[in-house]
């Protein structure tokens, strides 16, 4: 799912990592490693589409959709933490605001036979079948049980995002890209502001990931519960290790 070929990426001081070839396939769970400064995080960013290459190209089939988790969280907003994730999904947003448009004017029409009529129920049925392939009679629930699942109440899902510290706003986008369910997840250090529940529930979801998973991280029993595939960067080079 994701080619890389002839990787490369340089620095004033030389490269961090070159002629990096690999292939990340859809439902592997890779764990990304090396030593500070090696080039974990930089590689994340590349393969997000965050940073360009110095050399060679990362392939994405066309419609691919990458999640990225960066260890620098800037959210900005006076919306509650249950709001903020109900509108964060383009597509789902604009499916509600259409289907509300169309009833609407349903209901004032009265040219039942005409070309146009016809079509906007053609569209309304298209939108009502897509809005279940997506899970959005779901979504309020998934909302729900994730937020529960990284350590918010009930009472926390109400209040205004911006009431809370980064640790928690970090927990608020790591729930924000685990309810799009993108082909493939990229987390940079996620479990740095996550308690031992909270971990263990990542843990859980991530396991049984139906995308590639991709993670940076320090807690070695964290990327021994979730993946199955060993990433190292060391010495500008990269080793592939499998399970």
């Amino acid at each position: 799912m994701i080619n890389l070929k002839k990787l490369g990426y340089f620095l004033p001081q030389g490269h961090l990592f070159q002629n990096v070839n690999l292939q990340i396939n859809s439902g592997d769970k890779v764990g990304l490693v090396g030593k500070n400064g090696a080039g974990k995080s930089t590689l994340l960013k590349i393969l997000s589409g965050k940073l360009k290459a110095s050399e060679g190209f990362v392939h994405l089939p066309k419609g691919t959709e990458i999640g990225y988790l960066t260890q620098d969280i800037k959210i900005d907003t006076e919306k509650n933490v249950f709001d903020f994730l109900n509108y964060s999904n383009e597509r789902l947003n604009f499916i509600r605001t259409r289907l509300e448009d169309i009833n609407s004017e349903l209901v004032i029409r009265t040219d039942y036979e005409s070309d146009s009529y016809l079509e906007m129920l053609n569209e309304l049925s298209d939108l009502n079948y897509e809005f279940q392939v997506i899970d959005g009679f779901q979504w309020e629930e998934k909302i729900t049980s994730t937020l529960l699942g990284l350590g918010f109440t009930q009472d926390d899902m109400q209040k205004s995002l911006n009431t809370f510290s980064g640790g928690w706003k970090m927990r608020v986008e790591l729930a924000k890209i685990l309810l799009q369910m993108p082909d493939a997840v990229l987390l940079d250090e996620p479990t740095n502001h996550l308690d031992i529940e909270s971990i263990q529930w990542l843990e859980d979801f991530l396991f049984s990931y139906p995308g590639a998973v991709v993670l940076v991280s320090h807690d070695r029993a964290f990327l021994d519960a979730v993946t199955g595939r060993t990433i190292e960067i060391t010495l500008g080079k990269i080793e592939d290790y499998k399970a």
